[in-house]
């Protein structure tokens, strides 16, 4: 992270009455140390909805955006312009489901300090109001709310905090700390009672928020009877955060001790509510509101593990968060506003080559196939990769590892993220992102260069392999390489304790020269489940990129006759292998005249109308109308 320094000492509170924004800014400090400090823990935790293993890193690359905007933000800033600039930050950093509802929970928490009589402060029954206000928001924020997560902690935290309000007495009166103890002590009863629900030891994102807040808790403990300049200052890094973090740190104990004697992963039912959309899909979004909300409606339609989170302005206009599980991740891009970084995750890996039979041509049949169908390109990677083998006498240690079968298609991922090398490929294709993110790649589409560095943070590697999809692409890949190797240049200068790695903070990326989408899909399906080094796997992806010759046809000689004949006087008698994408306004019929092509010339050149196997994609790009690969 490019902030090594930390943060500045917090001023003095005054009382115990009203929550100020240093107060604010200090919590945010510390819930992104405890969230730094926990995140193997939460990790472990995950189960739900996706046995990913990745929710407490979400939560801290979450939380260390908003911690990001506060930095920028002056230090005489109330508690109100404090935390809409942490949601704010949290907003536009947010990863995950559980880094969706956390930054919602901070959304909601700074609007509550914007609508108190003073904006400089929360008293503690606008503390309460704001607990209240979190857990709605969160139970709101999700499509199918399921009991026993992030939702009926903050739930629960929330009604423990009304609680300690109305019994507050005259001798005994409710203050920020008594409420918010009493909050934090709700939530921690709360994650106990998800044991043995199917989420895990516990529920990861309930755990998660809990120490969210319970570092409140202690903020407001740290800081009520401060001395000016007394209130020790807290850098990301800090060995002795529990120092100042005692009920976080019997948090933390908790988690410890349910962890080691939960339920292991995978023993007991499936839990309900489990996610069963095949492809995560994650974009910032400039909408208004009424568009944000017709687009939350049409992703609960395809998808589960639906957010869409933001604040929209007094125009009625904002940025919003989103995120989905879906099968058709396609359908789950936005109609009607302007949507950036673009990622989409393969979240149930499967083998590249399966039994099944081929998909039906959407052109229908064709002179060479009657039954209309066409040859998939991870199925003809198998194949050549199968003819090579028999037409090559080799040594047995000169061959390549083999494919795993079907059955073992899980531990590709796996075997993906111990090689420590992940890959990011980048498309204006919006028909070849599922192709592309079955390979086990993080596709952005639309690829700018915060996109690429989105991707690469939440890949989580320390060796990241970019596949451009054009000059302009590279060039926003290159910016992205240079912007990561400073920020890790600048992380690696701290003090004589050296912290544990996070995601993010020491990124090396190599990109590849890949130019267009077909070389982009061919490199990506070469280095798929390879367990090998950043340079071996660069190289693998180079070498398939280069086999290919590529036309860009656009306009009139993107009109079928014409594609036809300058694929005739590109063929070669050794050619294997033609793709054909085509963009969004392409012929409808360039894809069935092309394959008909191929098949005369096989016919009349190679006597053997099948010698030349076609690939036909719908890319739907802009530009190219029609682009051919062959190989």
């Amino acid at each position: 992270m490019a902030q090594s320094q930390g943060h500045r000492p917090a001023t003095p509170v005054s009382g115990a009455s009203v929550l100020h924004g240093p107060a604010v800014r200090r919590w945010i400090a510390l819930a992104e140390i405890v969230a730094d400090q926990t995140r193997d823990l939460v990790d472990v935790l995950n189960v739900f909805p996706v046995p990913d293993a990745d929710t407490g890193t979400n939560v801290l690359l979450t939380l260390r955006s908003a911690s990001d905007a506060l930095h920028r933000l002056g230090w005489a800033a109330d508690a109100a312009q404090v935390a809409r600039a942490a949601a704010d930050g949290a907003v536009r950093g947010a990863r995950g489901n559980s880094g969706l509802l956390v930054s919602q929970a901070l959304a909601a928490f700074a609007d509550v300090c914007a609508d108190t009589p003073d904006p400089a402060g929360l008293r503690p029954v606008e503390l309460v109001h704001a607990y209240e206000t979190m857990a709605d928001t969160t139970w709101a924020a999700v499509s199918r709310p399921v009991a026993g997560t992030l939702l009926s902690v903050a739930r629960d935290a929330a009604t423990a905090a009304r609680a300690a309000l109305e019994e507050a007495t005259a001798s005994s009166p409710a203050t920020l700390s008594v409420i918010a103890a009493a909050a934090a002590f709700g939530s921690q009863e709360s994650v106990v009672e998800t044991a043995g629900l199917g989420h895990g030891p516990v529920d990861a994102g309930g755990a998660a928020f809990m120490l969210l807040l319970t570092c409140l808790s202690d903020t407001i403990d740290a800081v009520q009877d401060a001395d000016p300049g007394a209130a020790p200052e807290l850098r990301q890094g800090d060995e002795d955060a529990d120092e100042h973090a005692p009920y976080t740190a019997v948090a933390r104990q908790m988690l410890t001790d349910l962890a080691k004697g939960g339920v292991p992963h995978g023993v007991g039912p499936e839990p309900l509510g489990m996610s069963t959309g095949e492809f995560e899909v994650m974009y910032l979004l400039e909408a208004t509101a009424v568009q944000a909300g017709q687009l939350r409606r049409d992703l609960e339609r395809i998808g589960d593990s639906v957010g869409v989170v933001g604040t929209p302005d007094a125009l009625g206009v904002g940025l919003y968060q989103v995120h989905v599980h879906t099968d058709t991740p396609r359908a789950a891009l936005p109609h009607a506003g302007r949507a950036r970084q673009i990622c989409i995750h393969h979240l149930h890996p499967t083998a590249l080559v399966t039994s099944t039979d081929e998909p039906p041509s959407p052109w229908g049949p064709l002179v060479s196939d009657p039954t209309g169908h066409v040859v998939s390109f991870e199925r003809l990677a198998a194949r050549r990769a199968e003819r090579k083998a028999k037409s090559v006498r080799m040594h047995p240690s000169q061959a390549a590892a083999p494919r795993p079968a079907p059955a073992q298609a899980p531990h590709l991922a796996v075997r993906s993220r111990q090689s420590g090398v992940g890959v990011i490929a980048c498309t204006r294709a919006p028909g070849l992102i599922e192709q592309l993110a079955r390979t086990g790649a993080v596709v952005v589409l639309h690829p700018e260069r915060d996109g690429i560095i989105r991707a690469a943070v939440d890949l989580g590697l320390g060796r990241v392999i970019v596949l451009p999809c054009d000059s302009e692409c590279a060039a926003h890949a290159h910016e992205a390489a240079r912007f990561l190797a400073a920020r890790s240049s600048v992380s690696r200068v701290r003090g004589a304790v050296e912290p544990a790695p996070v995601p993010g903070e020491s990124v090396q990326l190599l990109v590849c020269d890949t130019d267009d989408e077909a070389r982009v899909l061919a490199a990506a399906v070469a280095v798929a489940g390879r367990a090998e080094d950043l340079t071996t796997m660069a190289g693998r992806a180079g070498r398939a990129a280069i086999e290919l010759r590529t036309l860009a046809l656009s306009g009139t000689d993107a009109e079928a006759d014409a594609v036809v004949s300058a694929l005739d006087a590109a063929l070669r008698p050794e050619d294997e292998l033609t793709t054909v994408i085509l963009g969004r306004d392409a012929m409808p019929d360039v894809g069935a005249l092309v394959a008909e092509a191929v098949t005369h010339y096989g016919e009349r050149v190679l006597g053997d109308p099948d010698a030349i196997e076609v690939v036909i994609h719908a890319g739907g790009q802009a530009r190219p109308d029609v682009l051919l690969a062959l190989e």
